[in-house]
């Protein structure tokens, strides 16, 4: 029987800055998909920005809680949003998602 023999790796590669540079894109990477992946955030499309208030809520698919959320924002996000509130909920930029209404602030300059 064949042995595989694993080489143990070489001390001087986890060295020096490019060790410490591709270590730190990876961390990062991984801390992005985390937080549920990549994200431009706002951009004021509409003229209506809002940052999340509370320390999590969920995006929907419609203005209410019968289905399952599509994702979620955490606190701090700033969202592109509509003007439109129904049953509570604000539609959000974009196609067809929704989040309660009282879990967003309107950030400076924002027309909401």
């Amino acid at each position: 029987m064949n042995k595989i023999k694993i080489k143990k790796p070489d001390s001087a590669k986890l060295r020096g800055w490019p060790f410490v540079m591709l270590a730190g894109v990876v961390l990062a990477l991984l801390a992005l998909l985390d937080r549920g992946g990549f994200s431009i955030g706002a951009t004021g499309v509409t003229g209506c920005v809002m940052r999340v208030d509370a320390a999590e809520v969920n995006v929907r698919s419609t203005p209410g809680t019968e289905l399952e959320p599509v994702r979620k924002l955490r606190q701090g996000d700033e969202v592109d949003a509509e003007r439109i509130v129904t049953g509570g909920f604000r539609k959000l930029a974009g196609e067809g998602e929704w989040v309660l209404d009282q879990s967003l602030v309107p950030t400076t300059g924002s027309n909401c």
